[in-house]
């Protein structure tokens, strides 16, 4: 069983070519898929492979990376946190800085005693010079937690030195509390009794799910939009917030929701992180309500407006300013009576029109528009 395996990986690899960029494939078995990883993670990885990973329930994700972006990582990690993939390293394969951050989301981890998973605190590069990032590893830390990791594990992946590595061995995962399944070595000797993931009587080898669901401690966000992160199969077509949220109650992958009164739609999410102004919508948090950053001020019931991800408004702006962020584009143009809707960019433009639309998607823009 654990030879079949071995055989499709190889058909995975092999040609493989050295890229800057991530080269993300997916194969499909049997019973779920396999999706590699490989190269550095740059800008867009993310979204590539969120693109693969909505095609399939279940997955083993191989990685072989020395890293990239940290925001990536985390965002590849979310993605399988919330399709509860398997992660792996394989044999002299290495998974560190980033990579590693994506690979601890698995919900089964799994990694060769000739492979090495290593970790460091973020840094950011200023003048040729690596200097720790406090905001960068407070966003880890934050990451870590909605992972359900402990302090030993956020500790152990945010400490050392951005010029050196922690590599993970078997004895600090289990002095941290890191649950890791040990793969065996791919020569023919290799144990037969380590569960594989997938192949012949892999459904045995998952965990099963949890019998009881946890009472939990919810925080409620009235015109609130909880953007991102949608478990598969949204929205539910449901008749109230409170339905939506027990829906969510009874999902032990959902931790947020969001429920549109207008389209009376319901969206169940694996995580949150921020919060957006969003008349006409109700949403739910289950954890510390200040794992979620609000973006811009909370204007409440006070003005009708929505701010959406992934979509710009095209047309000739009235004003046009740079080097803003998301926060200050918005509450500006709510703020401004000629305003009926901003386009933000990821480069800091900040786009004001005196009109709403047209629109069309893009994913690196986001956009507000009045709705009074």
């Amino acid at each position: 069983m654990f030879r079949s395996l071995l055989s499709v990986l190889v058909a995975l690899f092999v040609g493989t070519p050295a890229a800057e960029a991530a080269d993300i494939r997916m194969e499909r078995l049997e019973n779920g898929a396999l999706i590699s990883v490989f190269g550095e993670l740059i800008a867009g990885d993310d979204a590539r492979f969120k693109n693969l990973a909505i095609a399939t329930d279940s997955a083993v994700v191989l990685f072989n990376s020395p890293g990239g972006l940290a925001h990536v990582g985390m965002e590849i990690g979310r993605t399988i946190a919330i399709k509860g993939f398997f992660t792996a390293v394989f044999d002299h394969h290495v998974c560190a800085s980033a990579c590693g951050l994506a690979w601890i989301a698995g919900r089964k981890r799994f990694i060769s005693s000739r492979a090495k998973v290593g970790f460091h605190a973020v840094f950011r590069d200023e003048n040729g010079s690596q200097d720790v990032s406090s905001a960068g590893n407070a966003l880890v830390g934050s990451y870590l937690q909605q992972l359900n990791l402990g302090p030993n594990v956020i500790v152990y992946a945010t400490t050392t030195d951005p010029s050196s590595m922690q590599w993970l061995t078997a004895e600090d995962a289990e002095r941290i509390g890191l649950e890791v399944a040990l793969l065996p070595n791919s020569e023919p000797t290799a144990p037969a009794n380590v569960p594989v993931p997938f192949g012949e009587g892999a459904q045995a080898a998952l965990p099963s799910p949890k019998q009881t669901t946890p009472t939990r401690n919810w925080h409620y966000f009235d015109y609130t939009d909880l953007p991102g992160y949608d478990l598969p199969g949204m929205p539910l077509r449901i008749g109230s917030a409170a339905e939506c949220q027990s829906a969510c109650q009874s999902n032990e992958r959902c931790s947020a929701f969001t429920f549109n009164t207008v389209h009376r739609a319901c969206f169940l999410k694996g995580m949150a992180t921020e919060a957006l102004q969003f008349s006409g919508a109700v949403s739910g948090y289950y954890g510390a309500a200040s794992d979620i950053s609000r973006i811009g001020h909370d204007f409440g019931p006070s003005v009708g407006f929505r701010t959406s991800q992934n979509v710009e408004i095209i047309g000739k702006p009235f004003a046009t300013i740079k080097d803003f962020n998301l926060a200050a584009c918005q509450d500006q143009c709510v703020l401004t009576e000629a305003c009926q809707g901003f386009s933000f960019y990821r480069n800091g433009m900040c786009l004001m029109f005196n009109v709403r639309k047209p629109t069309k998607a893009n994913p690196r823009a986001v956009a507000g528009v009045r709705t009074d």
